[in-house]
C-alpha cells in the first residue's frame, strides 16, 4: 500500500441555508459573531429550533463531527509517516483538501471559524503552501480523479472484519479509499453506497467516526509501519 485516502463523506458541515436566515437563533448568533446569517456553520447546539423543518435535519449541523475526526487522523503516526491524504465530503457538494501537513485548531469554535473562513475564500495557504481547499465537486468527481483501486465504505451494515483482517485487506492494495460518515444519526445516501466496491463493519452497531477512523488508522499503520 502506497497510501491510505481517508475520505469523511456526507459531513455535516455546511453554511447555515438561505431557509434558516430569518430564524431568531440564526440571526442572534451570526449578530454576536459580527457576521451575516448566511456566513456562520450551521451548527445544531446553536441551532436547533431553526433545523426543524429542513429536510434530513438529523444528518446536518454537526461539525464537530468533522473537527473531532480530522484531529484523530492528522495526528496520526500513519500521517506523521507521509503514507495519509484526507478529503472531507460535505452534505451541501464541497469537496475540502486537508494538506497532510496542517495543524488545525484544536479549540473547536476556532475550527468553525476557519471553515468559515474557507466558505468565503477556497483556499487558506502559509508559507507558500495550500492548507485547506474547498471546492465545489461531487464525490463521484474526487474518486474519479483519485484512481483508487479500491473503495471500502465503513458500515455496521458491511461484512464484519477485526482488525487484523482489515490490515491484511489493506495491505493487498496500492491505493485504498476508506468512506467514513460524518454525519450523526441515519444511513449513507445510496449514491455513496453504490460508489464502494466493499462495505465493511468494525463492529455490529454504529460508533462515532473518530472511533471508527482510528480504528482504520491502526490496521493501516499495522500494514504499513510496524
Amino acid at each position: 500500500m502506497e497510501k491510505l485516502l481517508l475520505l469523511i463523506v456526507e459531513a455535516a458541515v455546511e453554511l447555515a441555508p438561505r431557509e434558516t436566515w430569518s430564524h431568531p437563533a440564526v440571526k442572534s448568533y451570526a449578530a454576536k459573531r459580527g457576521k451575516r446569517p448566511g456566513e456562520v456553520l450551521l451548527d445544531k447546539s446553536y441551532h436547533y429550533a431553526a433545523m426543524k423543518g429542513l429536510p434530513k435535519s438529523h444528518k446536518r449541523g454537526r461539525p464537530d463531527i468533522a473537527h473531532f475526526t480530522l484531529l484523530e487522523a492528522l495526528g496520526s503516526p500513519l500521517n506523521r509517516h507521509g503514507l495519509l491524504q484526507v478529503y472531507l465530503h460535505t452534505q451541501d457538494g464541497h469537496i475540502i483538501y486537508i494538506n497532510p501537513e496542517t495543524r488545525l485548531p484544536r479549540v473547536y469554535e476556532r475550527f468553525k471559524g476557519l471553515l468559515e473562513k474557507l466558505y468565503r475564500e477556497p483556499a487558506v495557504e502559509a508559507d507558500g503552501k495550500t492548507l485547506l481547499k474547498l471546492e465545489s465537486k461531487s464525490l463521484r468527481q474526487l474518486l474519479e480523479e483519485l484512481k483508487p483501486d479500491v473503495i471500502i465504505l465503513f458500515s455496521e451494515k458491511g461484512e464484519r472484519l477485526g482488525l487484523k483482517a482489515l490490515a491484511e485487506t489493506l495491505k493487498t492494495y496500492r491505493r485504498p479509499v476508506a468512506m467514513v460518515g460524518g454525519f450523526p444519526h441515519g444511513d449513507f445516501e445510496e449514491d455513496t453506497r453504490k460508489l464502494a466496491d466493499l462495505e465493511v463493519s468494525l463492529y455490529p452497531e454504529p460508533l462515532e467516526a473518530w472511533t471508527i477512523v482510528s480504528r482504520i488508522l491502526c490496521a493501516a499503520e499495522w500494514s504499513m509501519i510496524d
